[in-house]
């Protein structure tokens, strides 16, 4: 390497692991657990690995794919196993968040954030001073530390179901028929939750004289 050359960390990793691979003839974690997909190695980083690390890289691939194909059907089953326990305990879920004048309007055992949200932006576009819940809602959400409460809860859930996403969505995309309910579920809830994410952040902003 010469000197004043960038070093890229992620190659770096990738032919570490590589290696490991090498030595174990185990697939590596960091691909079966989504932090680097298949076709990440192969049409991103492949030509920044070494040849050596490149050959290796081929094995890889090939055993990979050989994988994929025999175990599509566990894969299946990890997956729904796993959004089963993400949405069973989503932290936007905590009773933090419920409130029964809000919830009382929606269907029950609805994401009491989503009710939130829908209660906050009927308030901005019909807001009445002389509302109590009017009041008492712009005063919750504008509040500072419980807003950074509920943008945390967000952020988590939107980071656990994002690495569903990068876990099974590649596999089972590529080497099956069709996209699993559980896999379209969870990228809708990540839209979800980044739009509520954006709507409570700019509280700061809200103006109830418009």
């Amino acid at each position: 390497m010469s000197k004043g050359e960038i070093i890229d960390f992620v190659v770096l990793r990738i032919q570490s692991e590589l290696e490991k691979y090498q030595r174990t003839k185990t697939i590596p974690h960091l691909i079966l657990d989504g932090a680097y997909s298949i076709d990440e190695i192969k049409d991103i980083y492949y030509e920044k690995l070494t040849p050596r690390h490149q050959k290796i890289a081929n094995k890889l691939l090939k055993e990979y794919n050989t994988y994929i194909e025999q175990s599509i059907e566990s894969i299946k089953v990890a997956l729904r196993k796993e959004y089963q326990k993400v949405m069973s305990s989503l932290a936007t879920e905590h009773r933090s968040f419920y409130f029964e004048s809000v919830m009382k309007h929606y269907r029950l055992r609805m994401n009491p954030v989503k009710g939130l949200y829908y209660q906050a932006r009927e308030m901005l576009r019909r807001f009445n001073v002389e509302d109590p819940q009017h009041l008492w809602l712009y005063d919750l959400l504008k509040d500072k530390e419980y807003k950074n409460i509920l943008l945390d809860a967000l952020a988590k859930d939107i980071k656990r179901l994002e690495r569903i996403i990068k876990r099974y969505h590649q596999p089972l995309v590529k080497f099956d028929d069709g996209i699993p309910l559980e896999l379209f579920h969870a990228k809708q809830q990540i839209k979800d939750f980044r739009h509520f994410y954006t709507f409570f952040d700019g509280s700061n902003n809200w103006n109830i004289d418009e």
